[in-house]
């Protein structure tokens, strides 16, 4: 009889272990569900931000390369307006050289007339 009840003290003890180590257990998944769950969340954020970056990233490039292209195309117009003006004073400078050549030749031949 003796022998009976400490068996099944130690079964009661046993089964209150075990109860208690159940109850760790589930205690410990539970936490680990959660951290699991604030992770997934964190994760979630972290892609969303990196998409947002990305598409804020990507909408400033194309601006950058679009003033780039802007500012390419006024360059060119300047460039030529220049080209031009610069044409323009060639023309100018020959119209004169050609002027002047005539002005010394018609004051060759005045020179020429008047030592007659």
């Amino acid at each position: 009889r003796e022998n009976l009840t400490h068996m099944e003290t130690k079964l009661t003890d046993a089964e209150s272990q075990s109860a208690a180590l159940k109850a760790e257990m589930e205690r410990h998944i539970e936490g680990l569900k959660t951290e699991l769950e604030a992770s997934q969340a964190k994760s979630i954020d972290l892609e969303s931000s990196l998409v947002a970056e990305r598409e804020a990233s990507a909408a400033k490039y194309s601006e950058l390369e679009a003033e780039k292209t802007s500012i390419e195309a006024e360059l060119q117009d300047r460039i030529e307006s220049h080209n031009a003006e610069v044409e323009s004073m060639r023309e100018n400078l020959t119209n004169i050289e050609t002027k002047l050549a005539d002005a010394e030749s018609q004051s060759v031949a005045l020179k020429a007339e008047m030592e007659r």
